[in-house]
């Protein structure tokens, strides 16, 4: 099949979106598929593949860096406008997912999305949520869902919301995968090498943007009570974020500044090192649709600690590979003090969390999708290029090559 991924967020960001488009693309292409990515593009980068269309961007939130596409007429559009996909899929929800919405109808072919962010809940992102509420992002949730054939829902959890918005269409729950061979046979030290930590430091870690929504302050304030009581346990902190400034003075006011530790961003090819030095996985955003960070730390043999979430119910096996607790300070760090403190239970959970990480491996995921593919693709009917079809595309061309042309004009 040719597949059309038109997306938000893709490399170099390294967020749960981006990781997921790029797993997923590289393990279609493994069974034989043609995918094609059609994302922003960032200056000053270069993409290394091919069937990667970068389309101009704007950048419109700082660290991490988040852009809006510009559907003007460039080459790299009229290329795709060319490519007779099979099925397009969208995977944001943002300007993207609606382009390919738009050449899926101009094409007469499938048309699946997948909802990978509640928007309900990063409203503040937006005009500091003066303008855009969180009734408007459902509304607006509905309104695209409406005109998918299929929509995909990571969790039970998403799907309910889609439902209570209004949404019709056919949803089926397919969580995200990851590559689990990514995490495997890891050489260890690239966090103790990088911020020059004592072998015997517990490493306490957090993997995410620094945003309110992902309440990294209530990490570094359970610290506290962990860090009274095992005073060799360190909580570092991967991720940029808005939020960054006002965590470090926060840092700084409990007087834990030599031991919590901002590390920053790191390469897409270097996140699984990260995860191995890591002895406990702390979390406690409850604004996700799955958590795949959460499937990384189980994909390394790190148990982990989390505020309890709906969204997790299926990933995180109380007391067999980490634990889900209330959103109270005193609660996560007693749990996660059990597991730095008794090395049978650690080792326990860490196996736990080896063999309970299997069923999201990326092979099972796109396995289903592939199927799904198909089906919605049948339902869709044979999909020759009629006289009126074919109309349609080379109206769409030609109204961006005169645009193209006037722009030029306007330039010289």
């Amino acid at each position: 099949m040719k597949i059309g991924f038109f997306t938000d967020s893709y490399l170099p960001q390294l967020d749960g979106l981006a990781t997921s488009v790029e797993t997923c693309a590289r393990a279609l292409e493994r069974r034989g598929h043609q995918v094609y990515i059609i994302a922003p593009r960032y200056p000053r980068y270069k993409d290394e593949r091919k069937d990667i269309y970068r389309l101009t961007s704007i950048k419109f939130i700082d660290a991490p860096e988040m852009r809006w596409t510009l559907q003007l007429p460039e080459k790299p559009l009229l290329k795709i406008l060319g490519i007779n996909f099979d099925v397009i899929h969208g995977h944001s929800g943002g300007g993207m997912t609606l382009l390919g919405l738009q050449i899926a109808k101009a094409k007469g072919i499938p048309f699946v999305g997948t909802y990978h962010t509640l928007f309900n809940r990063y409203t503040h992102y937006f005009f500091n949520g003066k303008i855009v509420t969180p009734k408007m992002t459902e509304l607006a949730s509905k309104f695209v869902g409406n005109f998918c054939d299929q929509l995909i829902a990571p969790t039970e959890r998403v799907k309910k919301e889609l439902v209570s918005y209004g949404v019709k269409r056919p949803i089926q729950v397919l969580p995200s995968g990851i590559d689990l061979e990514n995490y495997q046979n890891v050489e260890k030290g690239f966090i103790r090498k990088k911020i020059a930590i004592a072998t015997q430091t517990k490493i306490l870690l957090y993997v995410g943007r620094l945003g309110k929504e992902k309440s990294v302050d209530f990490l570094i304030k359970s610290f506290t009570l962990i860090h009274e009581r095992n005073p060799h346990a360190v909580l570092v902190l991967v991720g940029e974020g808005p939020e960054k400034q006002n965590l470090k003075k926060l840092v700084r006011q409990l007087h834990l500044k030599e031991n919590v530790y901002f590390f920053g961003s790191v390469k897409h090819k270097d996140i699984a090192k990260v995860y191995t030095d890591a002895d406990v996985f702390t979390f406690a955003s409850r604004t996700e649709t799955q958590g795949l960070v959460l499937l990384e730390a189980l994909a390394s043999g790190v148990p982990v600690v989390a505020v309890n979430d709906e969204a997790f119910d299926n990933v995180i096996l109380i007391g067999k590979n980490g634990y889900l607790v209330k959103q109270d300070t005193k609660m996560f760090a007693e749990k996660t003090l059990d597991l730095l403190n008794n090395d049978q239970l650690y080792g326990q959970l860490s196996q736990g969390a080896l063999k309970s990480v299997e069923k999201f491996g990326i092979e099972n995921t796109v396995l289903l999708l592939e199927h799904l593919y198909e089906k919605v693709i049948k339902e869709k009917g044979q999909r020759e290029k009629d006289s009126t079809h074919a109309k349609s595309i080379n109206s769409i061309k030609e109204f961006f090559m005169k645009a193209n042309e006037k722009l030029k004009k306007y330039y010289e």
